[in-house]
């Protein structure tokens, strides 16, 4: 019995050796050179889901070509990791499309219905949709308004954080990415949805991080949710929208009016306008929580650099009149080279995501590389981000001055940093985000002192590779100790300024 057990396997391995090998037979010499996986026909699919886009750093010493392709049975997974490309990929935008995505997370996290679906894979909807955000989110009035919710709320969030707190005694201890997310989803959903928004139930907070922490296996279409507790999470999500829905709020921003008044249009159900915009949760705080995480993570774990932060802050955006504080915003945006440049190099470290695409039609790119239509085409940002062409020897280092125009002796890549995504698909909500992280560093590296509780700040965190998304949560949350710098222990108010007093972003 164990005898053919064996030669069960044995058949079954040679079996998917040759299908891979026959599935090799069909490239096109043109098509970029396929990469052998060790288990055959879905090593790579494993790969990917235990290790996610960090996979890509892990086939880096397999090939020194800048493109390559990743088998998956008949499909094909084109991966670029060359800066070189990226131009010609932007020039192929038609073939080369990003709107095939936005019709599956339609699908897979907004629960759509067949009819909505349809109506998401027409010539129409994705075009007319991603039009309305990038213009709710340009700058002007209403995202004014929506700054200004966000602004007052992050204030708050700071306040809660440090009231009651003596400055002569020890402070107290928070987990900091429980607190990161119930700040950024308080802030965030003050300026998106209104300052009624759903989140204010805290049930719905902690739903919505049950939901997030299935999403990778929600949008794979793989039953890893066995239990379906990432489901029935996304329901309560689905009931608080359902609720804020009936009665929209006067100040909402012009994003979330927009987004419902395009579905509508669309023909698409109330129900199912209901289900897509309880996504929208998903691009405001998926990525902004690990983004300000690790920002304070990098800036307070380097006393050296949040001593000069504090003196540059206190220089230029900090205004103290009898004894109060306000922190001005057009100039914590634009007169804080240093802080701004901590948060990039940030995210540059810190980002993980490989922007994607699917091949519509055969492309050739470059005039060289064939990509056959059906597959998909992506570019792992790390590899891209720990590029020595690109940012030099110290690619692979901090360094907090990198940003800094005229500080730093290491390269600046500018075109190529990715962490808003490749261009023409850069995040259209890049200066909310920025603006509300840089908010909240602020006030952070002003009013409160954050010390590990373990007492040293750990070098090389364990990260959570299960996220779809562009920085890496970490595997374990740390206890922080929060006490208040006495200096600084007034009240504190902030000066906002127009939308069109925009972040010097290296993306743009």
């Amino acid at each position: 019995m164990l005898q053919e057990l064996m030669y069960g396997l044995v058949a079954l391995a040679l079996l998917a050796y040759a299908t891979e090998y026959a599935f090799s037979l069909e490239d096109d010499p043109r098509e970029p050179p396929r990469l052998p996986s060790k288990v055959p026909l879905i090593g790579h699919v494993l790969g990917l889901l235990t290790s996610g886009t960090s996979y890509h750093s892990k086939l880096r010493n397999v090939t020194d070509a800048e493109i390559y392709t990743l088998g998956i049975f008949k499909l094909k997974l084109y991966t670029s990791i060359s800066t070189r490309l990226l131009p010609a990929i932007q020039r192929h935008s038609k073939t080369l499309s990003f709107r095939p995505m936005l019709q599956h997370v339609a699908r897979r996290w907004g629960d759509a219905s067949d009819e909505t679906d349809h109506i998401f894979g027409g010539p129409h909807l994705v075009a007319d949709f991603s039009h309305a955000m990038r213009l709710s989110l340009a700058p002007g009035p209403h995202l004014d308004e929506q700054n200004e919710r966000m602004g007052n709320r992050a204030l708050l969030e700071i306040d809660i954080l440090l009231n009651g707190l003596d400055t002569k005694k020890q402070g107290r201890q928070i987990k900091l990415l429980d607190w990161a997310r119930h700040a950024v989803t308080q802030a965030s959903s003050c300026g998106v949805y209104g300052t009624d928004h759903p989140f204010r139930d805290l049930e719905v907070d902690k739903a919505f991080w049950k939901w997030h922490a299935h999403l990778s296996a929600h949008i794979s279409g793989l039953n890893f949710d066995l239990l379906g507790s990432g489901y029935a999470a996304r329901q309560k999500v689905f009931e608080a929208h359902i609720k804020y829905c009936k009665n929209i709020p006067q100040d909402a921003s012009l994003l979330f009016k927009d987004r419902w008044r395009v579905l509508r249009e669309a023909g698409i159900s109330e129900m199912d306008c209901v289900k897509q915009q309880a996504t929208l949760p998903i691009g405001m705080l998926s990525n902004t929580v690990p983004t300000f995480y690790w920002t304070i993570w990098e800036l307070f774990s380097r006393e050296d650099i949040l001593s000069h932060v504090r003196e540059e802050l206190e220089a230029q955006a900090v205004v103290e009149q009898d004894g109060e504080f306000a922190l001005d915003i057009g100039a914590l945006k634009t007169k804080c080279p240093l802080l701004l440049s901590v948060f990039q190099e940030t995210q540059r470290v810190r980002h993980i995501h490989a922007a994607i695409r699917k091949v519509m039609e055969d492309t050739l790119l470059d005039g060289k590389y064939l990509l056959k239509a059906g597959n998909y085409l992506q570019m792992p940002g790390n590899l891209i981000h720990y590029n020595t062409d690109v940012w030099g020897p110290s690619a692979f280092d901090f360094d907090p001055y990198r940003f800094v125009q005229g500080r730093s002796s290491a390269k600046c890549g500018a075109s190529a940093f990715l962490a808003w995504g490749a261009p023409p698909h850069l995040c259209p909500a890049r200066q909310f985000a920025a603006t509300e992280i840089l908010i909240l560093v602020a006030l952070l590296a002003m009013r409160a002192n954050l010390r590990p509780g373990s007492g040293a700040w750990d070098n090389n965190p364990t990260l959570d590779f299960n996220d779809p998304i562009t920085v890496l949560n970490p595997k374990r949350d740390v206890w922080l100790q929060v006490s208040i710098r006495e200096q600084w222990a007034g009240k504190w108010t902030l000066h906002m300024s127009p939308s069109t007093n925009r972040i010097p972003l290296a993306s743009g």
